[in-house]
């Protein structure tokens, strides 16, 4: 600070000594008591002390009731803003639970559909893949079948029937580009390879979930629905009709089966079309079984292990007088000596001795219609009332009967009504192409 600066601030203490003397002058305070009078004496630098506190104690109680008037304010927004919570969180608790219950019915839902389609699927497994135990030596008969040299004697024979001759179906069979692709055909898979982002939200995973299962459910039914149609052109290629077959096979009713008819509530999906496509599947599928149950017992394999024919079925010549005849079966010559002779199909021996014209001949009930002989036998291996396994041994070839040489008269029947052999044969090497 320059000495030029000095005179400005006395003069500057001099006037607020002037002020302050001027408001805080020294004032007395007089009390009478009993007659005596005394006073008190408030000093300038008393006056301004007490005035300096008293604005302080204004200050500090106006600040106090300030405060306490806002944090009170304060106080009930926090209260409201903590009910306004309440009610939130109760109704964050409420969503939740119904999210929850949500999420539960849906993955019941789901989880009882697969089990649906597992237990549709498994029904179905064999016969989507076609196993039916009699067609492994379907594969063992010839496309075309190669018959002996013209200048060799064929051995004929057979029985002399009334019975009128089938109805003739062509034969209809698959080309060879179909039955590639037929093999080239992938198989279902229950589990899709599709999986939703870790980031997506449950619902979305189980709309995922929900759509694949539709995909799957419209898949299974084509490939059933395809099967179907592959064993019914297999049926029509043995002169047979589904309708026919299924009326003489395995009925649900027949299986000892009963108990109160309670609806089912099978998990319907929102979209009625896919509802209506899972309940397409469970009657396709149950088409399916009783049709795949049916050719389980048909003579689909070969009676012999090699052969040719000899005599066709249908109209012939009678080999012993020259006649118009019809043929009831088809004769099977072999060059192998005592050729064994199998059951086509597992089944009951209705008959096993000497019947007439057939000469030594085993008769086989399989059930649902079907019935084989096998004739002109040279030896009985079963006898009757005993049940066959499939490819089991019923008798030797020979020559008994009305025969002309040794050979198999072989028949197949269905309600009584022979059909032609040959025809099933194709009909075994149709399903061992599915």
């Amino acid at each position: 600070m320059q000495k030029r600066d000095w005179p400005r601030l006395e003069a500057l203490r001099v006037y607020l000594t002037k002020q302050y003397q001027h408001h805080f002058p020294e004032r007395q305070i007089y009390f009478r008591s009993r007659g005596v009078v005394r006073f008190v004496s408030l000093s300038p630098r008393f006056q301004s002390i007490s005035l300096a506190v008293a604005f302080t104690a204004m200050c500090w109680v106006g600040i106090a009731s300030a405060t306490m008037i806002f944090g009170n304010q304060v106080i009930e927004s926090k209260d409201r803003q903590i009910a306004d919570l309440r009610v939130i969180r109760g109704d964050l608790h409420k969503q939740l639970l119904t999210l929850q219950d949500d999420i539960l019915n849906r993955t019941q839902t789901l989880q009882a559909r697969q089990e649906m389609i597992d237990g549709l699927l498994s029904r179905s497994k064999d016969a989507l893949q076609g196993n039916l135990p009699s067609r492994e030596m379907a594969g063992r008969y010839p496309a075309v079948i190669d018959r002996p040299g013209m200048n060799e004697k064929l051995p004929v024979g057979g029985p002399e029937t009334t019975d009128a001759p089938p109805s003739l179906v062509p034969r209809i069979g698959l080309t060879p580009d179909q039955r590639k692709r037929n093999q080239q055909r992938m198989p279902i898979v229950l589990r899709g390879e599709r999986t939703s982002d870790a980031s997506d939200p449950l619902g979305s995973k189980l709309d995922d979930l929900e759509g694949m299962q539709s995909v799957l459910i419209v898949r299974m039914d084509n490939q059933v629905r395809d099967t179907i149609r592959r064993y019914e052109q297999a049926l029509k290629i043995a002169g047979l009709t589904t309708d026919k077959v299924l009326a003489a096979g395995p009925r649900r009713l027949a299986a000892g089966m009963g108990g109160p008819f309670l609806p089912m509530r099978f998990t319907a999906f929102d979209d009625e079309s896919q509802t209506k496509a899972l309940i397409s599947l469970m009657q396709n599928v149950d088409r399916l079984s009783l049709i795949y149950k049916t050719l389980e017992r048909a003579p689909l394999s070969l009676p012999v292990e090699e052969f040719y024919i000899s005599s066709t079925f249908g109209g012939r010549s009678d080999p012993f007088n020259g006649a118009p005849a019809f043929h009831a079966g088809v004769d099977l010559g072999s060059h192998m000596d005592k050729s064994p002779i199998f059951s086509t199909a597992p089944g009951k021996v209705s008959f096993a001795g000497r019947d007439g014209a057939y000469g030594m001949m085993v008769e086989l009930d399989h059930g649902n219609g079907f019935v084989t002989r096998y004739g002109h036998l040279s030896k009985i291996m079963v006898r009757q009332g005993q049940r066959v396994a499939l490819r089991e041994a019923v008798g030797v070839m020979g020559s008994s009967g009305r025969s002309t040489g040794t050979h198999l008269h072989y028949e197949v029947r269905f309600n009584g009504t022979p059909i032609n052999p040959v025809k099933v044969f194709k009909a075994a090497q149709h399903v061992q192409a599915i």
